[in-house]
């Protein structure tokens, strides 16, 4: 009597067993739902990289980075320094930028600083229009020249022209 329970035990368990295996192969755990724009693969990563933008005669720009990432449709610099020679040489350093459309965007820290006037600006985020050759922003910012001060909500910066148009500003001025 003790080996005829103990094989109605066996064959519960094992009936047991075959019907969980059967309702797990029904399940597809391991199925994940990707989207295919989910997911940005890079062509190709650079360290170190110096970059200048000439013609026959000029050099408009040298450009280093910690590092750049290129994608189908934008690349991505690690810790860009970018100097532009327009009518007055111009800086630009961050944290990262971003460059589509032929606009770069300058991410965390950036600083601009106009090497033959000495205006500096500081904010989060810039975005440089190559075209225009113009810096533009709509955060906050810090214009520094000498001793002066001016802060305000967004501005726009022509750098052949060195004309700025800036909105939501307060100015500190010193002789």
């Amino acid at each position: 009597m003790d080996w005829a329970l103990a094989i109605k035990i066996f064959y519960f368990v094992v009936a047991l067993f075959s019907m969980s295996v059967v309702a797990l192969m029904l399940q597809n755990p391991y199925e994940a739902s990707l989207q295919s724009n989910s997911i940005k693969v890079a062509n190709m990563q650079a360290d170190g990289v110096i970059s200048y933008e000439i013609n026959a005669t000029n050099t408009y720009a040298k450009f280093t980075s910690k590092s750049v990432i290129a994608y189908d449709d934008y690349n991505e610099f690690i810790q860009p320094n970018v100097t532009f020679i327009q009518k007055d040489r111009h800086n630009i350093t961050s944290n990262e930028a971003i460059y589509k459309d032929n606009n770069i965007t300058f991410f965390g820290d950036v600083r601009y600083l106009n090497l033959d006037t000495n205006l500096r600006y500081n904010s989060s985020e810039i975005q440089y229009l190559m075209m225009e050759k113009t810096l533009l922003s709509s955060v906050p910012f810090e214009l520094l020249q000498n001793s002066d001060k001016i802060v305000g909500k967004s501005v726009i910066y022509a750098l052949d022209s060195n004309h700025i148009v800036a909105k939501g500003v307060k100015g500190w001025f010193y002789k």
